[in-house]
C-alpha cells in the first residue's frame, strides 16, 4: 500500500523566502515539477499524483507563501500602475458596519469620474485591536498601501494619529483630528434623540453605551446628556456596558433593572446596543414603547426589522462610507487639496419603538 508523504500539522515557519529550488530539494523532484504544481498546471503537464503530493507536502512543511508581487510582474499585471486603498478598522467593529465602507468604495468607483484614470485599484482591509492602531504594519511608512480610510478608532488611537502625520492621503470617519481630512456626522444627533424622547413626555431618560469610548460616541453622549437636562430638569442616567457587544449591552441593562433602576426613555449610541437593550427590557417584563421608548443611532440596515421597529437618529454608515470614499479619491487625484471636513446632517427615522408610524427626515451635508 502506498504511503502518503503529506505532513499534518503546522509548518516549521511561514515565509516568502522559501524558494522553488528549496522545495524541489526537500521533495526530491525537479524545479520544473515544483513550478507546475505551485502554479496549478500539473494536470496539463501530466505531473504524477505522487509527485504533486510530494511537492505540496514539502511546501507545507517549509511554510511556503507565494510572492504575489512577483507573480503580478511575470503575468504582465504589474505593467499597469496599481493603487492600493486600505480600509483600516478595529477588530471590535461589527462586520455589518465594515461592509458599508467596502460597499461605499465600490459604489463610488463605479460613479462617473470615480476611477483613477489609467490606474487599477485594489482594496485591502487592515484590522487592529482597539487602542493599538500604532502596531499596524505599514501605517507610518506607507509601504503597504497608498491611501486609507480610517474608522472605529479609540481615543488612544486618535491621540497617536494626532502626533504622527501619515505619508499618504487618508480620510478619517467620525473623528476630528487636526491635519486630517474627515467625514463626520452632525455633533448634535444625541441632542435630537433627547428632544424626541422629551417630546413624548418621557422624563426619566438614560443613555446606554459601551467601553472603550470613541470620539463620536463621547460626542453623542455629551449632547444627549446636555439636552436631556435642559428639557426635563433631571440629569439622564448613564448605563455603561463592559464591552461593545450586544450581549454586554443586555447585561448592563439587566444589572440596571436588578439594582432598582427605572427609566421611561432610552438612547443607545449604536443600534447594536439597542438590540441588547430590547432583550433586557423584555426579560424585565417591560414593553417597548409603552414602558420604555428606545432610540438608536441608525447604523444597521436591520433596525426597521426589530420588534418593534427601532427609531434612529444619526448618519447611516452607508452614507459615511460613500462620502469617505469620494473624499479619498478626490485627494488621490489632487494631492494639493486643502485639508477639509465633510459634515453630514443626521437622518431621523421615527418608528414604533417611540410610538411613531414610519417617518424620515434628512439633514444636509456641509463641507468645511
Amino acid at each position: 500500500m502506498a504511503r502518503s508523504t503529506r505532513t499534518i500539522g503546522k509548518p516549521e515557519t511561514v515565509s516568502m523566502h522559501v524558494t522553488v529550488r528549496g522545495i524541489a530539494e526537500a521533495a526530491g523532484v525537479s524545479i520544473g515539477s515544483v513550478s507546475s504544481v505551485l502554479n496549478n498546471r500539473h494536470i496539463e503537464r501530466r505531473i504524477s499524483a505522487e509527485t504533486v503530493e510530494k511537492v505540496k507536502a514539502a511546501a507545507a512543511r517549509l511554510g511556503y507563501l507565494p510572492n504575489i508581487g512577483a507573480r503580478r510582474l511575470r503575468s504582465g499585471l504589474g505593467a499597469k500602475p496599481t493603487v492600493i486603498l486600505a480600509l483600516i478598522t478595529s477588530f471590535e467593529a461589527p462586520l455589518s458596519l465594515v461592509n458599508h465602507f467596502v460597499t461605499g468604495l465600490r459604489e463610488v468607483s463605479l460613479e462617473p469620474g470615480g476611477p483613477l484614470g489609467g490606474v487599477s485599484t485594489m482594496l485591502l482591509i487592515e484590522m487592529f485591536a482597539a487602542g493599538r492602531l500604532r502596531d499596524l504594519p505599514g501605517l507610518l511608512s506607507g509601504d503597504h498601501f497608498n491611501a486609507a480610510i480610517i474608522t472605529n478608532t479609540t481615543m488612544e488611537d486618535d491621540a497617536f494619529l494626532a502626533a504622527h502625520p501619515l505619508p499618504y492621503p487618508a480620510v478619517l470617519v467620525n473623528r476630528r483630528i487636526a491635519g486630517f481630512a474627515s467625514v463626520v456626522e452632525d455633533s448634535d444627533s444625541g441632542a435630537r434623540a433627547a428632544e424626541i424622547l422629551a417630546g413624548m413626555k418621557r422624563r426619566r431618560l438614560a443613555v446606554l453605551h459601551g467601553s472603550p469610548l470613541t470620539q463620536i460616541t463621547k460626542m453623542r453622549i455629551e449632547s444627549f446628556m446636555r439636552a436631556a437636562k435642559e428639557l426635563t430638569d433631571t440629569p439622564a442616567k448613564e448605563i455603561v456596558a463592559s464591552q461593545l457587544s450586544e450581549g454586554a449591552a443586555a447585561d448592563a441593562m439587566t444589572r440596571f433593572f436588578d439594582s432598582g433602576g427605572k427609566i421611561d426613555g432610552l438612547y443607545t449610541v449604536t443600534d447594536g446596543k439597542a438590540l441588547g437593550a430590547y432583550h433586557a427590557i423584555r426579560q424585565a417584563g417591560l414593553s417597548i414603547p409603552d414602558d420604555i421608548a428606545v432610540i438608536g443611532v441608525g447604523d444597521y440596515d436591520i433596525s426597521k426589522f426589530f420588534d418593534p421597529p427601532l427609531s434612529c437618529v444619526g448618519v447611516p454608515h452607508s452614507e459615511l462610507g460613500r462620502s469617505a470614499a469620494r473624499l479619498l479619491l478626490q485627494r488621490l487625484r489632487r494631492s494639493d487639496l486643502a485639508v477639509n471636513r465633510v459634515e453630514l446632517g443626521f437622518e431621523q427615522h421615527l418608528r414604533a419603538s417611540t410610538g411613531h408610524s414610519a417617518t424620515v427626515r434628512r439633514g444636509r451635508a456641509r463641507v468645511r
